[in-house]
Formats: C-alpha cells, structure tokens, sequence
C-alpha cells in the first residue's frame, strides 16, 4: 500500500508502526526544505542563496511561486513538502520530554492496543497510557527495526528513520553518493512516482557506514 507519506506499508491492512516524536519530525522537516532550497538553487544560480535556517530556507521558497511551479519536479516538491508539514501537524502534541517507544500492540481482553509509547530518556521500560502494559524500550526499538526492513520508503523517509531508530546521522550528499554509485537502489515507486528504497538495505548501508574510519568513502 503506498500513501503520501512516502511509505509503502505491507498491505492495506498492516498500517506503519511509527509516530515519530516531534524531534525527529521536525529533523526530517528541516532535512526536506534545506534539500528542496539547494535544489532550486542550483538550477538557479542567478540567484542569492537562501540563509542556512529552516524558517529562512521556507521564507526563500515561498518567495518563488513561480519558479517553483515550473520546476521539473513540482509535484515531488509539493508532495514532500505538503507530507512533512502533515506529519509535523500529528505530532506537536506528544507528551512533553519523552522519547518514542513504538507501538503498544498489547492483547487486552481479546482486542489489540493501539495506543503509542513513551519513555523518559534513558529508561529501560515504557507503560502504556491507556492499557497499562508496560514494556521493555530496548525490545520494542528492535521490533520496529525488523518491521521496517521490508517496507519502501522513499529517501526522505530513509534518512529520517535511519535517524530515529538506529540513532545514526547519514547526510544527503551522501545518500545521493550512495545512489548514483549502485550501492542503494530503487525498489519500483510510490503513489506520486517517487523511487522507494527497502529500509533494510539502508539500514544496512548505513550500520556499514557509520562503523568505517572516517576517512573511508
């Protein structure tokens, strides 16, 4: 099943186990608009780049209806953009200084509990707030990893998961690398024709990665 949020879930049944903090939400908004700034950019030298902020990069793009409309890949900028925003929006009311735990997923009386987790940083166990199930943090993390390595997600998505479950940082020029090279490859598209990529091959890339020198390519 593929939707605008630039994930293609198991099936239409199965939905996406995430609800990414407001942080990382927030680190993928930031990730999408300074990506989407460059690229306007560089096909438009003539003009002054934008400041190196989230808000100044959103200011310079507003500033461009026009060129953005005939950018060859307006419908992909408007879809990342529009999704982040979307998704930012769900999250700004997670419950103050926790960190995501997955979902609850408890057996209560016959019917599962769809309720989300948070734990306070550092702590091994989270209860759930409407079932009572307390679960290890540890354990519920892996769980998540596995699920997600069958999924396709676009590059954003990528980046920004790889973040939030594995605690790793992978900039985009990177990625980019990693693609025009062979090492990662598209695995068919999503709804709005985006190229996904199976997260369990990112995480991989990027576990390898981030355990090289720092000199190594």
């Amino acid at each position: 099943m593929a939707s605008g949020s630039g994930v293609v879930a198991h099936s239409a049944s199965t939905p996406v186990p995430f609800h990414e903090a407001a942080s990382e939400v927030g680190w993928v908004m930031a990730n999408t608009v300074s990506t989407w700034a460059r690229e306007v950019h560089e096909r438009n030298p003539h003009l002054l780049p934008p400041a190196g902020s989230t808000a100044a990069a959103v200011a310079w793009l507003v500033g461009l209806p026009n060129l953005l409309a005939l950018h060859p890949a307006a419908d992909e900028l408007h879809d990342e953009i529009t999704s982040v925003v979307a998704r930012v929006r769900q999250v700004i009311d997670r419950p103050p200084d926790r960190i995501y735990a997955g979902p609850c997923d408890a057996q209560v009386e016959g019917e599962r509990c769809t309720d989300h987790l948070y734990a306070r940083p550092g702590s091994h166990t989270a209860r759930c707030a409407t079932c009572g199930t307390e679960h290890d943090v540890d354990e519920r993390r892996r769980w998540m990893i596995d699920y997600a390595a069958d999924l396709r997600v676009t590059a954003t998505v990528a980046l920004g998961w790889t973040r939030l479950l594995l605690d790793k940082t992978i900039p985009r020029g990177t990625w980019d690398s990693w693609v025009s090279r062979g090492r990662i490859v598209p695995h068919g598209t999503d709804a709005s024709g985006r190229p996904v990529f199976r997260f369990g091959d990112v995480r991989d890339l990027a576990l390898a990665h981030v355990s090289k020198p720092r000199h190594a390519a």
